[in-house]
């Protein structure tokens, strides 16, 4: 693991290979680790970055008040901090919401976007009454030790037949994470609406999703790549909320290839 200093802040970060510049965010519950198997199958042609965002994994503490808007600047000093040139911005669950805020903030920043599992903010693509349980269930996190909830999180996240390794990292992400990352989150997350953002978004997208997700609706993320003006939709089949894996490292080499040099 290596680390930069970013806003008086550590990132610690995972990184692999040379060629066109990826940046791999991962979800809540999750760090860098999350993508370890990616960035193998990435490397060869990419310069593949993963980072551990603040209050996740080595990195630092989330600064108390932190709002939607500083997650997107530390996450542009971050890309900035590595040198990266207009990198390919790919986020999971959580962090699809991060890359869209980064397009909104710093739409100098990315040179496309690949949103996976994606939300336009939990309140701009769950129904009103999802929403409620959505933070209530994540809130009850908080005082609940995460041995006793982190199996049924991950029976939501992955499809039945996800590799053990792949679940054995996932659990000792959640094992790991930290209660005041979550409280951290909702202040910031809880109650955000991107949909406004998505048609200002002047930057090629990938919006893609398993079939098997139970988080993150087709409807959702059908209507989040029909706002985006440059987008494409797709799916894979069987796959859970966290579509990563062969399949998703195919289709992401794909894209990066067709936005040409």
């Amino acid at each position: 693991m290596d680390s930069v200093r970013v806003g008086g802040l550590t990132i610690t970060y995972r990184r692999g290979g040379f060629g066109v510049p990826i940046i791999l965010l991962h979800g809540a519950f999750g760090d860098s680790g999350d993508w370890s198997a990616d960035i193998r199958a990435l490397e060869s042609g990419h310069d593949v970055v993963a980072w551990d965002a603040p209050g996740c994994g080595g990195s630092s503490d989330v600064p108390s008040g932190w709002t939607a808007s500083d997650w997107a600047d530390v996450l542009a000093g971050f890309i900035a901090a590595l040198g990266l040139d207009r990198p390919v911005v790919c986020g999971l669950s959580l962090g699809s919401v991060m890359a869209l805020l980064l397009a909104r903030d710093h739409p100098e920043v990315p040179r496309a976007l690949v949103l996976a599992g994606p939300y336009a903010g939990w309140a701009g693509s769950l129904p009103a009454d999802d929403l409620e349980q959505r933070i209530a269930a994540v809130e009850s996190t908080r005082t609940t030790p995460a041995e006793e909830w982190v199996d049924g999180f991950l029976e939501t996240v992955f499809e039945r037949r996800a590799a053990p390794e792949r679940l054995a990292t996932a659990r000792q992400a959640v094992i790991a994470w930290r209660p005041d990352t979550t409280g951290a989150v909702l202040e910031a997350f809880a109650r955000l609406d991107l949909r406004p953002v998505l048609s200002r978004i002047r930057v090629p997208a990938l919006v893609i999703r398993g079939t098997a997700d139970t988080r993150s609706s087709y409807s959702a993320a059908h209507a989040i790549a029909s706002a985006i003006p440059d987008s494409r939709f797709t799916e894979l089949p069987g796959l859970g909320h966290d579509c990563t894996g062969p399949a998703f490292d195919a289709q992401l080499r794909t894209f990066i290839a067709r936005l040409g040099p």
